[in-house]
């Protein structure tokens, strides 16, 4: 029975290949195209693949790219966020500077 048990093909890696779908979408919502091209381009190549594996049959080659495809759109989405917090300290810091020189009366002609 365990001879039997061990020649069991996989299952389909369905749920994988919708976690590496919803973080896609995800990558595509903080904008990663503009702040972590190349990560999102690699989960999307991953995903594709991962969708290929599964159309053979290829189940454990499927969950292991849909698995990297996700991984990779994740790190696309940290990329993306951190890119974006970057950009809003630096206005808020111009922001600052320029509230600092109006209020220090710098910049006026005496």
């Amino acid at each position: 029975m365990l001879a039997l048990a061990g020649c069991a093909s996989a299952p389909p890696p369905t749920l994988q290949l919708d976690a590496a779908e919803v973080a896609l979408a995800g990558a595509r919502e903080v904008r990663a195209e503009r702040f972590a091209p190349d990560e999102l381009r690699l989960a999307r190549i991953r995903l594709e693949e991962a969708q290929a594996a599964m159309a053979r049959g290829k189940y454990d080659e499927a969950r292991q790219l849909a698995e990297q495809a996700e991984a990779e759109a994740s790190l696309a989405i940290a990329r993306s966020r951190a890119a974006a917090w970057r950009a809003e300290v630096e206005q808020k810091t111009e922001q600052n500077a320029s509230l600092r020189r109006s209020l220090l009366g710098e910049g006026r002609q005496p």
